[in-house]
């Protein structure tokens, strides 16, 4: 009796937990996160979905907030390489994966810095000098326009 009662016991948690997921599932291509947009993780590519989490975040801050994040430059070194701002790190030019921000912090750190600052309200001119400050001294930045005022 004690066996069934805790098989019963176990089924309704393994329903609740299943339509909670189910129900957290739907056609919308972002979702948000506190007050920026991050691309669903089913869209990203297996190699992210399978990086570490933070890592897996700021490829998806990306995707969806490629506007702020083109405007912020790199300091990690990724100049040389073609990158020209934070953005070029996860992303290419044509939209397709960047395997560069997979393995380096600094681009990691980057895009959650500018992320949280855009949750806390501050503008992109406010967060690119913030960036300025607290990266210059790992690298030269890539060659970033200044940011634009909307």
């Amino acid at each position: 009796m004690k066996s069934r009662t805790l098989i019963h016991g176990l089924l309704a948690v393994l329903l609740i937990a299943v339509s909670l997921s189910l129900s957290a599932c739907g056609s919308n291509d972002h979702k948000e996160s506190g007050s920026v947009m991050m691309a669903d993780h089913s869209s990203m590519p297996l190699m992210v979905r399978q990086a570490p989490q933070r890592v897996q975040e700021a490829y998806r801050f990306a995707a969806a907030n490629p506007e702020a994040l083109k405007q912020m430059p790199c300091y990690c070194g990724c100049g040389p390489i073609g990158h020209d701002s934070n953005y070029a790190c996860f992303f290419r030019k044509d939209g397709l994966l960047d395997t560069h921000g997979l393995g380096c912090g600094i681009c990691v750190e980057i895009a959650h810095d500018v992320m949280r600052g855009m949750q806390q309200g501050m503008s992109l001119a406010q967060i690119r000098t913030q960036v300025d400050a607290d990266y210059s001294r790992y690298g030269p930045p890539t060659d970033t326009p200044p940011v634009v005022s909307r």
